[in-house]
């Protein structure tokens, strides 16, 4: 092999190298593109898990994480965990996520850096206004919305919250109750019953059916009574049914629920 072919050989392999060891140390020194996500808890009624690293201690109910992620154009799961269960009727609300405000689930689009906040439904939770949540600005006389109760069981029912209108049935099933409601205020509600004989005779009951149902609540629905039912006050209609556990009242609080929305 003559000197010149040697030369040329050696030549050829140390490029070759250089490039390899070039793309190598490329690869290895090059940061993949990613977002940053910031969690954040607001809730003084239970414990909750976040994702990612925790950023000091919590504070007044207020935790906060980060985690990052790679940067992309599709969607992730945001998951909170409570450490222990939820009262009855109640349950997670995100802020920040691709659902919208409030929703019971939480996914996002890891395409910039963005920020999540996460509360419950429960009453003392959402009259606190966590994740920063702000009444509209005191509204003038014409902005006055009403919130329609509908009764749907023959028990006898008073409601009862921070209004002052009358509302009860009178052991009538289907009776109405007109709430005039302000925007901006949280409307808290309670069924309060008076114990009476089964006004179905005929159910042959074999437990206690003193429980109230709602559909309708921004709190979301299946309380007991121990729960209240939160109502956010808005400019237009809105209705919330109630019932017991009995199926045939259940059924009626759907289909007027399911009217409510329609109108």
């Amino acid at each position: 092999m003559t000197r010149r072919r040697q030369l040329a050989l050696v030549i050829l392999a140390l490029g070759i190298f250089l490039a390899i060891t070039g793309v190598t140390v490329f690869v290895l020194l090059r940061s993949p593109e990613s977002v940053r996500l910031t969690v954040r808890s607001d809730t003084r009624l239970v414990p909750l898990s976040l994702p990612g690293t925790a950023e000091g201690q919590c504070a007044d109910g207020v935790c906060r994480s980060t985690y990052t992620v790679e940067k992309g154009q599709r969607t992730r799961s945001v998951s909170v965990v409570p450490r222990e269960a939820l009262p009855a009727g109640v349950r997670l609300a995100y802020w920040g996520c691709l659902e919208g405000p409030g929703a019971a689930t939480c996914t996002v689009q890891s395409d910039r850096h963005g920020s999540v906040c996460v509360t419950t439904t429960g009453p003392a939770d959402v009259a606190r206004r966590p994740c920063g949540i702000v009444p509209s600005p005191a509204p003038t006389v014409d902005q006055a919305g009403t919130l329609l109760v509908v009764l749907n069981t023959k028990w006898r029912v008073t409601l009862s919250g921070n209004f002052t209108e009358p509302c009860s049935n009178g052991g009538v099933a289907g009776r109405r109750c007109e709430i005039a409601v302000a925007p901006g205020k949280i409307y808290h509600l309670r069924a309060q019953f008076e114990r009476a004989a089964d006004p179905y005779p005929k159910a042959a009951r074999t437990w206690d059916f003193h429980v109230a149902t709602y559909e309708g609540c921004d709190s979301g629905a299946g309380h007991a009574d121990a729960i209240t039912c939160i109502v956010y006050g808005g400019a237009g209609a809105k209705t919330v049914c109630l019932s017991t556990l009995d199926p045939m009242e259940q059924k009626l609080s759907r289909e007027c629920a399911e009217k409510g929305q329609a109108q």
